[in-house]
Parts: structure tokens; C-alpha cells; sequence
């Protein structure tokens, strides 16, 4: 996983983190930022991995994975307004915290900060609808699989024994990245673990066989 905390920073936005942040540091499943809790901070992701979460009722979509170093909470400390969503850790997550009001004061002062910004918002949007355009062009199971090697591409190290990854990510997460029913999703990790491509274990699913995984992916 990547470590931009010792890295020196050469952009206007990763600067003020440097020089203005406080460190933070989270366990797996803790809370970074929580729905409906008002903006007075961002956040930058140091280490670690976290997932953006939207809950309604008794049910929560994963929307997204964010890494580092990727800056987490901008769009509610620009805007101002409570969080959309919220972003729990999905590892041991190293972050770093500004204020809402010294990023709003930098992006109104420094044009660079500003389309920094802007790029980071589009480019999220961008893999939004990507995600709503696999939606409906694959199957579940082909969604499934999609997810798998997407998360084993960018949490997993193979095991130099067995070659094994293992994703530290429940049935319910995997579905609500896949934009299915659990018992969907259930129902295609049982065909896969039947196959030998996959093993499932508590909060961990494990790729066995991650060629076989981007096969049935349709990649």
C-alpha cells in the first residue's frame, strides 16, 4: 500500500495537508466520516484503504474505495452542508486533517488548487457512472467477478506460497459494491467457490485461481 506521508509534496493541495494537517489514525471498520455529521474538516488518505458508504434505512450502498493518496470529504467542505455518506476504515487507514474553511481559502486563492479539485470531482463522477453503465451491461455473476478482481488489483498481494489474495471484505460489502441482493451474491461466490476460483471465510473472501476470476469477469 502506498505511504505519501514521507513523500515531499509539490501540489498546492497536498502542501497544506503537509503544513497545516494533524494526523489521524483509524482501525478497521472505525468511523472516518459519518452520513448526516456537518463538514468542519477534510481528510487525506496517507495509508490504508477506506470505503464510502451511503446508508438509507436499514441497508448501505458501497460507492467507492478510496486510497492514497486520495483526499476524502471535499465536495461537503466545499459546499458546506452535512456528509452524503460516510467513509469507514476498511484497514488500519493513516490519514491526515485540514479544516473545511483553510481547503475553501486555498481553492478561492490558488487556481491550481482549484482545478486540482475539480479534476478529482470529475474523475469521481466519471467512475460513478462507469459503475452504473457495468450495471446494466453485465450479469450479476459477471459484476461479481468484475468487483473481485477490481479490489484484488488494488488490495490484494498474492501470497508468494500460494498465490493466493485475500480481501478483507464482507458478503454484504461485495454486494452492495455489485449492486445486487445478498442472496444474489451469496449464490454466485457459491458457484465460484464451487469452481475452486474463490474461498470464503469471515469478512474475507479469498481468490484462488484470479485468472479464472478474470475470466468469468469477461476481462
Amino acid at each position: 500500500m502506498p505511504d505519501t506521508s514521507a513523500e515531499p509534496q509539490t501540489d498546492p493541495l497536498a502542501r497544506l495537508f503537509d503544513e497545516k494537517g494533524h494526523d489521524m489514525r483509524f482501525q478497521p471498520g472505525e468511523v472516518i466520516l459519518r452520513q448526516g455529521d456537518l463538514s468542519d474538516h477534510v481528510l487525506l488518505v496517507c495509508s490504508g484503504f477506506a470505503k464510502v458508504v451511503l446508508t438509507s434505512g436499514d441497508s448501505g450502498i458501497v460507492l467507492a474505495l478510496r486510497e492514497a493518496p486520495e483526499i476524502i470529504g471535499e465536495q461537503e467542505a466545499i459546499a458546506g452542508g452535512p456528509r452524503f455518506a460516510s467513509v469507514l476504515a476498511l484497514t488500519e487507514v493513516s490519514a491526515r486533517a485540514v479544516s473545511a474553511g483553510d481547503l475553501r481559502a486555498l481553492v478561492a486563492a490558488d487556481p491550481e488548487a482549484a482545478r486540482a479539485l475539480a479534476r478529482t470531482l470529475s474523475d469521481r463522477l466519471t467512475a460513478s457512472n462507469q459503475a452504473r453503465r457495468d450495471q446494466a451491461a453485465f450479469t450479476v455473476t459477471q459484476r461479481t467477478a468484475r468487483q473481485l478482481v477490481a479490489l484484488a488489483d488494488r488490495l490484494g498481494a498474492p501470497d508468494e506460497a500460494t498465490g493466493t489474495v485475500r480481501l478483507p471484505v464482507t458478503q454484504q460489502d461485495l454486494a452492495a459494491w455489485v449492486g445486487a441482493s445478498r442472496e444474489a451474491v451469496v449464490k454466485v461466490l457459491r458457484q465460484l467457490r464451487g469452481q475452486g476460483t474463490v474461498a470464503t471465510e469471515r469478512k474475507t473472501i479469498v481468490i484462488h485461481d484470479l485468472a479464472a476470476l478474470r475470466a468469468t469477469a469477461a476481462l
